[in-house]
């Protein structure tokens, strides 16, 4: 699996529909060079990016804590 399928089989949890943080179908459309607002879909996507290339756990948290203050 690429990066963009790994990202888009955690965006397809119906979980996220029913809790509102994306709009039925929107996970399906969803490239991994797309540029959302969405916060979720960018801490997904560090994460996947982070464990992809080996980062340590550190930095990856770091790195999520820079989306969130942003």
């Amino acid at each position: 699996m690429n990066k963009e399928e790994i990202l888009r089989t955690f965006l397809e949890d119906d979980s996220l529909v029913e809790k509102g943080y994306l709009k039925e179908g929107e996970a399906a459309k969803f490239r991994w060079t797309d540029r959302p607002d969405n916060k979720l879909i960018n801490v997904l996507r560090e994460v996947v990016t982070g464990e992809g290339g080996n980062e340590s756990t550190s930095v990856i948290e770091r790195k999520i804590n820079q989306i969130f203050n942003r």
